[in-house]
């Protein structure tokens, strides 16, 4: 028999090296990669059962010609190492796109017994032709609620769906409960044309939580909340950067609850219209693309809807939206009618905001013409709207508040009309000519006769020191601005080789 030899504290430690570098390399291999088709990850979770775990590898894109069913309790789709940059495993909508046999979703979550579920840390590219096709028939990027509870989405990011959503959380038989969707990048989701529109999140599933979400160029709404009682949406970033947007927060659908929004809360949310791009005078610029959102947070059928197909219908309360920010480009920031039991409180509009748009042909005429644009809108037939309480109720214009989605913006504010975002890069306008005789401030915009909001605190607006007089002008000191630094990169390469 040999003796058995004592480890000493050196052994020890190589040995624990190696205990790790193996376990590391378990780990790393557990992933499944992306030459498994479709097929084979369905069999995966199929057979994988209650608590499994499909683990995707960082860094892979997936192309899936059918929808990731969850099929058990408390299973998850994931990438491993949980990352939340762009290594997260990509899984790209793949099938037929046809209004005849499509395929829309890229994960489905409503099994009969798909209680907590999750799905984190992954991408998902619907694979929408924007340009070409009209969305299709079917649901959305994701697919989840039904009759369960406490599923969860997380670190996700979803964009360009081939149908209405990126992200749905359906009602199913009423019985949907305890949703999270949680630090999600959402959008772009869908087209500003007529009708190609899509929603970023799709919230139907009670006592849920959305927060701190950013969600971009959803150009139905950015939340569309379908009553929800219960639920809780905070902290969430919603904004236009390149498309219109027909909402930022919506409490307009009166199905499939039946104008349920009892116990809601809305609370925190910052929403935001375009800014400028380029700069065009002291008080407004030129936008790259049209991005406004038509209306900041709508509430009740009517404000979305003009043809009175809800008649006297109801969004009902109790509902508490309180603390939510406004900014940029928008027709409204807040319009409300055919309510009840709703408290709006600090709801207010923050730095450089524009409110503007033109009548267009789906606006009703006569004496159901909606209101002309303005920060705050509220239905002047007292009916309507019933016990509403509203902490700045004098900065509401009473006013028909019916089909406001109608007006035209794609040039309306011209793309030279919108406001200054506070990331508005003012240094580069003054470091361009010192010799300018304009100076303009912040305060040049008030003479404008536009709302321009207020510029307070550490994101208010700066100055310019200096303003470029002309178009041409602004031409000039764009390719100064674009041509000496990439000079001066140049440069710095020819001396590094």
């Amino acid at each position: 028999m040999l003796n058995s030899v004592p480890r000493t504290p050196s052994s020890w430690s190589i040995y624990s090296i190696l205990c790790s570098i193996l376990a590391a390399t378990i780990v790393r291999s557990a992933c499944v990669d992306n030459s498994t088709d479709t097929a084979g990850l369905q069999k995966l979770l199929t057979e994988g059962g209650e608590g499994y775990t499909l683990s995707l590898c960082a860094g892979q894109v997936y192309s899936i010609t059918q929808s990731l069913n969850f099929t058990n309790t408390s299973q998850e789709i994931s990438t491993e190492g949980y990352p939340t940059d762009s290594t997260r495993a990509m899984l790209v909508v793949s099938g037929p796109k046809t209004p005849q046999v499509n395929h829309t979703t890229a994960v489905l979550g409503d099994c009969e017994n798909c209680d907590f579920i999750r799905i984190k840390n992954i991408m998902i590219d619907g694979d929408r032709d924007l340009e070409n096709m009209a969305p299709l028939p079917g649901g959305g990027n994701i697919e989840i609620g039904g009759a369960n509870q406490g599923q969860i989405v997380e670190n996700v990011r979803s964009f360009n769906p081939r149908g209405w959503s990126c992200l749905h959380i359906a009602e199913g038989p009423f019985a949907c409960s305890n949703a999270t969707i949680r630090g999600n990048d959402i959008g772009p989701c869908g087209s500003d044309y007529f009708q190609y529109w899509a929603d970023g999140v799709s919230l139907s599933c009670a006592n849920s939580l959305v927060e701190n979400n950013d969600i971009k160029d959803a150009t139905d709404a950015g939340i569309v909340i379908f009553g929800s009682p219960g639920s809780t949406i905070r902290n969430n970033t919603i904004s236009a950067t390149d498309r219109v947007m027909l909402g930022g927060i919506n409490m307009v659908d009166f199905d499939p609850w039946q104008g349920n929004f009892s116990n809601l809360l809305v609370e925190n949310n910052r929403i935001y219209g375009g800014f400028a791009d380029e700069y065009g005078n002291s008080s407004l610029g030129v936008a790259d693309q049209p991005a406004v959102i038509k209306l900041g947070m709508a509430i009740s059928p009517q404000t979305w809807w003009g043809d009175e197909r809800y008649g006297t219908n109801t969004s009902s309360g109790p509902a508490t939206v309180v603390g939510n920010v406004y900014s940029g480009a928008m027709v409204f920031a807040v319009a409300i009618a055919g309510a009840r039991n709703f408290a709006l409180i600090n709801n207010t509009l923050y730095g450089n905001t524009t409110f503007a748009g033109s009548y267009a042909v789906n606006c009703t005429t006569g004496a159901d013409k909606p209101h002309e644009p303005t920060p705050f809108l509220i239905s002047d037939i007292t009916t309507n709207s019933t016990n509403i309480t509203i902490d700045n109720m004098n900065d509401f214009v009473e006013g028909t508040a019916g089909g406001l989605t109608c007006f035209g913006v794609m040039q309306m504010p011209e793309l030279d009309e919108y406001p200054y975002g506070p990331n508005f890069n003012w240094s580069a306008l003054a470091a361009v000519d010192n010799n300018a005789s304009t100076t303009t401030t912040a305060s040049t915009a008030a003479s404008t006769g536009l709302n321009m909001g207020s510029a307070t605190g550490t994101d208010s607006v700066p100055s310019p020191s200096v303003a470029p007089q002309n178009s041409a002008e602004r031409n000039t000191l764009t390719m100064q601005a674009i041509v000496f630094p990439a000079l001066l990169l140049a440069v710095g390469a020819v001396g590094l080789i």
